[in-house]
């Protein structure tokens, strides 16, 4: 049973993983990134509705006015209302929303294999298939948060309990919108249930901040905002939403053990390392590998005895770093050793790189 003690030291750990991660840096440039798709996203927006008619400008137009900041509401307005060059403006629009589509992907990519601590090594098959998982995913929570909440504006004063079901319909639909994109990023083999708690968070967490939305934009007014100012809150609003989408990615790793709280992880952008070996050792294997670790560490000869198992280590030109971790692993606590030491480039077979990469031992 879960007791508070347990709780907290959760609560630590993943706060030290989204701090040494950085999280914040991540959802940064997917914030960025998910702004200058917008543009080209109203633009195919427009193309499709004008093919379609039936007055639906005029409802985007109304919507727009209710939940989007005056400024950026009023660019909605105008470009319903002007004649684009409807052919130009849907291959740019396209154009642009593939290529900011696919910096979002990028980020993704990069942000799970740091909080994961996992090297993607996928081919472009498989690139191609968590593309198309995370724009169906992410257009499905836009149009969900999108589409709920203004049938709760339309329909909360008419039916009365609709105000208490509609937020519980909002969270459902961004699960199963989320739930293939925390499945399918991570370079592990997980199961559907091992990707439930933090899919649960963000599509809270992405509830929560709508209302929050919603609630400024309730307070506020439209003419007395600046194109800048409504800019701005547009931002920050995607900033937050990423921020909670990759906390929830954390919240996974960490309750699934695939966070071991060093800073930085392991992933493609974390200083440069590259995993030289990772196993699991008895008692005599992990006697003869310390009796190894020791001999090519501290030998005062050039000729000391090489690990048969592995490739030689070069010796450290001043003193080495050690680190110890320890975590709560169910019933049992989990212990991390971490050696780390800095060598000349190129001093050791097949290591071309400055400093060697710190050896671990999980016990």
């Amino acid at each position: 049973m879960a007791t508070f003690g347990d709780a907290r030291e959760f609560g630590t750990r993943v706060y030290a993983d989204f701090s040494e991660k950085n999280v914040t840096f991540m959802a940064a440039g997917l914030a960025y990134n998910a702004f200058l798709s917008l543009a080209p996203l109203l633009l195919l927006l427009f193309i499709v509705l004008s093919t379609v008619g039936g007055g639906l400008e005029e409802r985007v137009v109304e919507a727009s006015a209710s939940w989007l900041p005056g400024p950026i509401a009023d660019i909605v307005a105008q470009l319903f209302a002007g004649d684009a060059a409807a052919g130009g403006a849907s291959v740019v629009g396209l154009v642009v929303l593939l290529w900011g589509a696919l910096k979002i992907f990028r980020g993704l990519d990069t942000a799970f294999s740091e909080i994961y601590e996992t090297e993607s090594d996928n081919s472009f098959t498989d690139k191609l298939r968590d593309g198309v998982v995370v724009l169906v995913a992410l257009v499905v929570a836009v149009l969900a948060t999108v589409g709920v909440s203004a049938a709760f504006a339309v329909f909360s004063d008419t039916v009365p309990l609709l105000g208490l079901l509609t937020p519980l319909v909002l969270v459902a639909g961004l699960v199963l919108a989320f739930l293939p994109m925390y499945y399918v990023f991570p370079d592990e083999d997980l199961g559907w249930t091992d990707v439930l708690p933090g899919t649960v968070f963000a599509a809270v967490g992405w509830a929560i901040f709508q209302s929050l939305f919603q609630v400024y934009l309730t307070f506020s007014d439209p003419g007395s905002s600046s194109f800048f100012g409504g800019v701005i809150v547009v931002v920050t609003y995607l900033y937050f939403t990423a921020l909670v989408l990759l906390l929830g990615a954390v919240i996974n790793a960490v309750l699934g053990g695939h966070a071991s709280g060093r800073p930085g992880g392991v992933g493609r952008s974390a200083g440069g390392y590259e995993q030289k070996r990772r196993a699991s050792l008895d008692r005599g294997e992990l006697d003869a590998y310390l009796r190894g670790l020791d001999e090519q560490l501290t030998a005062r000869y050039e000729a000391a005895r090489a690990d048969p198992d592995r490739e030689g280590r070069p010796k450290p030109t001043g003193d080495v770093d050690l680190v110890e971790y320890a975590a709560g692993d169910g019933d049992q606590r989990r212990w991390t050793v971490e050696l780390s030491w800095s060598a000349p480039d190129g001093d050791g077979p097949g290591d071309d790189r400055r400093g060697g990469r710190p050896d671990r031992a999980d016990d």
